[in-house]
């Protein structure tokens, strides 16, 4: 098992009541839109306008506004996010994202 369900749940509910959060882009996560021609920087501040589980297997998703119009929507996992540092649950955000690396590393 990779995450603790009820206590991912729990953060889930806890970033449903904080919407939006904002976040920076992880490094990957910029390599993989600058592949689809999406020019997106490391210093783009993104908004996290919804969460969700996706499960075990998919963790906690973030669908995402982007600082330009785009055609598509994007919903990426938050290991791929780096939360403000002053929104009130980056930490508790942070310990998920350490959690669930480390755990699919182990896997």
């Amino acid at each position: 098992m990779i995450d603790d369900e009820q206590e991912t749940m729990g953060l889930v509910k806890q970033m449903q009541d904080c919407l939006p959060i904002f976040a920076y882009p992880s490094k990957e996560f910029v390599s993989l839109l600058k592949k689809r021609n999406v020019k997106l920087k490391a210093d783009h501040l993104l908004e996290i306008f919804d969460a969700d589980y996706f499960g075990d297997e998919g963790g906690i998703v973030c669908t995402l506004k982007l600082p330009f119009t785009t055609k598509e929507q994007y919903v990426v996992s938050l290991t791929h996010l780096r939360p403000v540092r002053n929104h009130p649950l980056a930490t508790d955000i942070r310990k998920y994202q350490i959690r669930r690396v480390r755990n699919l590393a182990q896997q």
